[in-house]
């Protein structure tokens, strides 16, 4: 179901993660193939896909919000206020539904480009659905393209773009202007996650060298768990940890730390420790 609206929600939230704020919802919702397993916008949304054509009020509530900032050079950027602009969606799959907002995807980057001290940021699973050119703008929007294991993304996100040619568009990506970082989301420890892994580093190394990254470790609900195919709880049953009856499932934070520590070990014999932006 797609409806279109004026969202009243009209509120900039502060983030600390993936950037300095995130903006009111453009479109609220997403056709991703994760939204049975991990995704938590299933959790409140189910299939339903809001498109907000209020766009100007949109960009207004992030322009306001911008001027009582104090932006100093952080891990989101050395100079400009980052903005989150599809936190609950994947804007580069449901682009052409920005459409019936009156403009364009391509629009509503030039809207923050223009300003001062904004830029955007964003995650895809489908950066080869991205044809944007935006290398006529002053600053380069950041593209955050998420990745795990193909082994894992089979089962956890049916229908998706592979892996090997999501890395394969990073390149294509930055020779269309865009500033490209490496979303490892959601993190994932099963069997033999450490050889899958290191499969994965390896390719990102070979064809698109070291980048920026963040990394976000697997959280799960018990609904979506009961939804999910057997193969996905399988692969998804070591998050087995409820927090604070609330039905949200987390990997035990004994467990937690020890393999995030056994995961930088291994990232950092391809990349940098330094090119991991945030561990979440």
């Amino acid at each position: 179901m797609i409806k279109t609206q004026k969202t009243k929600t009209l509120v900039t939230k502060p983030n600390n993660n993936s950037a300095n704020c995130i903006a009111p919802n453009l479109i609220y919702g997403c056709f991703g193939g994760c939204v049975n397993t991990y995704c938590y916008m299933s959790r409140y949304n189910g299939t339903r896909v809001f498109v907000n054509t209020n766009v100007d009020e949109i960009f207004q509530s992030v322009v306001e919000w911008e001027k009582t900032y104090n932006k100093v050079p952080d891990q989101q950027d050395p100079v400009y206020t980052m903005v989150d602009i599809a936190c609950n969606t994947d804007l580069v799959l449901m682009q052409k539904h920005v459409k019936k907002t009156g403009i364009s995807l391509y629009d509503y980057l030039l809207m923050y480009d223009k300003h001062e001290n904004l830029n955007t940021t964003m995650a895809t699973k489908y950066p080869g659905l991205l044809t944007t050119d935006v290398n006529s703008f002053k600053k380069r929007p950041r593209i955050r393209v998420s990745l795990m294991p193909q082994v894992y993304s089979t089962v956890l996100e049916p229908k998706m773009q592979d892996i090997y040619s999501r890395i394969e568009d990073i390149n294509r990506l930055k020779d269309l202007g865009w500033e490209v970082h490496i979303n490892y989301s959601p993190l994932i420890f099963h069997h033999h996650w450490d050889e899958f892994y290191e499969e994965l580093f390896q390719e990102v190394s070979a064809i698109a060298g070291e980048n920026k990254c963040e990394v976000i470790v697997l959280t799960n609900h018990v609904n979506q768990m009961a939804k999910a195919s057997p193969e996905a709880r399988h692969l998804m049953q070591y998050s087995n940890e409820v927090k604070n009856k609330s039905g949200v499932m987390r990997y035990p934070l004994k467990h937690k730390s020890r393999l995030l520590n056994e995961w930088t070990d291994l990232y950092c014999k391809y990349f940098s420790r330094e090119s991991i932006r945030y561990i979440f």
